[in-house]
């Protein structure tokens, strides 16, 4: 087992302030930056025609995202006059302790995580209804694991550290001819009741472990 304290620091990406994750409340908001962290990048035409909305108000809340911070805008993409927007460098975070904010913030930090948590549920389930469409390279590639180990909570931020450490070595690797846009997810918790003993230590509660949100870049 690798010592946590011999891990690097892991970039939280952007942090955005309490009142910034009002901005996600919107329900077209959080479509669209499910939608850009699947494209890459789009414009607001792209967006408004996926998602079955007009451009105008695809590009008045794309203008929004980018205002708190969640999006940002690709400088020399395209040809013409239309602006091209990406998920923020880094993709973004929502620390453990905003969830532990006055009632008002954390009901909104947990809207926005319900909110991440049926979409990203949704997209699995409709990826496995259609497996058998893809080419058998893909078939093969796909993964899903699961596993129930027996960790202290400085362990299980360790494994969240290795798994983040990973996934950005691939995310360096320079797209090819046979590369397509992949999503990678993982979640760590513990299971069973959080009144349980060390269920939650102060010591590790307010250091969040690496968690970007469906931003990533």
């Amino acid at each position: 087992m690798v010592d946590p304290a011999d891990l690097p620091v892991a970039s939280p990406g952007y942090v955005p302030e309490p009142g910034a994750l009002k901005a996600l409340v919107h329900p077209l908001r959080l479509q669209l930056l499910e939608a850009l962290s699947v494209r890459g990048q789009a414009t607001a035409t792209q967006l408004a025609a996926e998602l079955g909305e007009s451009s105008g108000a695809t590009s008045y809340h794309l203008r929004q995202l980018a205002r708190h911070g969640f999006i940002e805008e690709v400088a020399g993409a395209g040809t013409g006059p239309e602006r091209w927007w990406r998920p923020v460098t880094g993709g973004w975070t929502m620390p453990a302790s905003v969830q532990r904010a006055p009632s008002g913030i954390a009901a909104t930090a947990g809207t926005v995580i319900a909110t991440l948590l049926e979409a990203s549920h949704r997209r699995l389930m409709e990826f496995y209804r259609t497996l058998s469409q893809w080419p058998l390279p893909w078939q093969r590639a796909v993964s899903r694991q699961q596993a129930h180990l027996d960790l202290t909570p400085e362990q299980l931020r360790a494994l969240g550290f290795e798994v983040e450490a990973v996934v950005d070595r691939y995310r360096q690797l320079p797209p090819g001819p046979d590369t397509r846009r992949v999503r990678v997810e993982f979640a760590g918790f513990p299971v069973g009741e959080p009144g349980e003993p060390d269920a939650a230590r102060d010591g590790d509660a307010d250091g969040d472990g690496p968690g970007r949100a469906a931003g990533d870049g």
